[in-house]
């Protein structure tokens, strides 16, 4: 199973997760006299199962990815600085603030232009590092 196939899976198993505890919390306590969809013994039992399967599977990824950790903090670090920057406040000139009936000038440091500038600069690298990860995890096998 290659890395990409493993993350697959595991998305897989993460949502069967969810659905089996969500089963677990609409059966365990339910009103007297009625009956009980799923059994909640079973339910935790396949829990348990489920849960120990998802944390060996997400182990061998996190083994095989050894040789591009870096590149996987470095995505996510910088998603996570483009995100930030776009809501960088970038007003320039007169504002209207209409709460007070006034006019308040802005002048900003880095301007819209400079924001786009480094966000596109960034994005360039973004897809370079997902590139090199996509033939990274279709190419190594756990």
């Amino acid at each position: 199973m290659t890395i990409a196939q493993a993350l697959k899976e595991k998305n897989k198993r993460l949502n069967q997760i969810n659905k089996l505890w969500d089963r677990l919390s609409n059966n365990n306590s339910i009103p007297e006299g009625n009956e009980r969809e799923f059994n909640p013994e079973e339910l935790l039992k396949q829990l348990n199962d489920e849960t120990n399967a998802f944390i060996e599977l997400k182990t061998k990824i996190h083994q095989a990815c050894e040789p591009v950790r870096e590149k996987i903090f470095r995505l996510s670090e910088l998603k996570n600085f483009v995100k930030r920057l776009r809501r960088v406040d970038t007003n320039q000139g007169l504002v209207v603030n209409r709460y007070e009936n006034s006019n308040i000038r802005y002048t900003a440091a880095l301007t819209s232009a400079a924001v786009d500038a480094h966000i596109e600069k960034i994005e360039n690298e973004l897809e370079s590092i997902q590139e090199e990860l996509d033939q990274f995890n279709h190419t190594t096998r756990l």
